[in-house]
């Protein structure tokens, strides 16, 4: 992170061997002792002996015997999922070492979601490598989160309302506000209109893009519920390229941010949908530690004149 801390590693975690909680979180990982024996590089009878190991230097029954195999106990499963944060903070340490080995003042980590990390950060991340060349620039994908450590600057979408608590030691800063299109076939009843009412797409089945109950997914439900519809889902495509995919097969519509409906194939339309109008906001939460280093400040400012040009470029679609 940004500004560089001094961290001191040591390969050992309290009484628990590193490499031993390693082999723990691949066990529990990948379900059996020979898949992370193979991942690892190990003998299964390696492995075996680490989690034997592991088990008496915690104190813990960590897995229990299944058929012919093992599968985690609870307290197995639980000690894994803090083992990861513990390894991926480990791994932050070898690149800050790795930074000071080669040169480099520091990394920056930002978190992304998937079309702004289609569309915004390859050029972002280049030009940044280009202005910056000691920073380290780490991007990861954050919607789903992956680790629980908040990234440096993470970029992020929420509901237009309510206003959102912002957590002590992060600045919230706006980039855009980016509207819902419909999907719809070329051929398609409604193609041929500048903007497409909800309700006018009820008896439609549709293509369902979020998976979970993420942002995205509770605007589409607030924009059924508005319009008084319960469509047929027939297809859960999971990200916004499948479910385009979906639509131009003629499979049925789908609705999506502006900002996920570029570069789409000349059988399929986007319209602007409307009563309601749904939009999602665009935002960076920003760590006050690296808010106004040199390259979170270029960062932050590409960013916000993407999300101008993007704001200017939908409202005249």
């Amino acid at each position: 992170m940004l500004p560089c801390a001094s961290f001191s590693c040591a390969y050992a975690w309290g009484m628990v061997d590193v490499h031993r909680l390693r082999v723990l979180c691949s066990v529990v990982a990948t379900g059996s002792v020979r898949a992370a024996a193979d991942a690892l590089s190990f003998t299964p009878s390696a492995v075996s002996q680490h989690l034997t190991i592991l088990q008496r230097e915690t104190g813990l029954r960590l897995f229990e015997k299944s058929g012919r195999g093992i599968v985690p106990t609870a307290h197995g499963r639980s000690l894994a999922d803090r083992g990861q944060e513990a390894l991926a903070a480990l791994g932050r340490v070898d690149r800050f070492i790795d930074d000071l080995r080669i040169g480099h003042t520091g990394s920056l980590t930002v978190g992304t979601f998937a079309s702004a990390g289609e569309y915004w950060l390859p050029s972002i991340a280049a030009r940044l490598r280009g202005e910056f060349p000691t920073t380290t620039l780490l991007i990861e994908l954050t919607d789903p989160p992956v680790s629980t450590e908040r990234p440096d600057i993470d970029i992020r979408t929420e509901r237009a309302t309510p206003a959102p608590h912002v957590p002590a030691g992060v600045t919230r800063i706006e980039i855009a506000r980016d509207p819902f299109v419909a999907i719809l076939p070329r051929d398609h009843r409604c193609a041929t209109a500048d903007e497409v009412a909800a309700a006018d797409l009820g008896a439609d089945p549709w293509i369902h893009e979020y998976v979970g109950d993420g942002e995205g997914a509770r605007i589409i439900a607030d924009v059924w519920r508005a319009a008084g519809i319960a469509p047929r889902s027939v297809v859960q495509a999971a990200d916004h390229r499948g479910a385009i995919a979906f639509v131009a097969s003629s499979a049925g519509v789908c609705a999506m941010p502006a900002l996920a409906a570029r570069d789409l194939p000349n059988t399929v339309v986007a319209r602007r949908l409307v009563r309601p109008e749904p939009e999602r906001v665009i935002v960076a939460y920003v760590l006050d530690s690296v808010r106004h280093h040199p390259a979170a400040e270029r960062l932050l400012s590409v960013l916000s004149d993407m999300g101008a040009q993007h704001e200017l470029t939908t409202r005249r679609t």
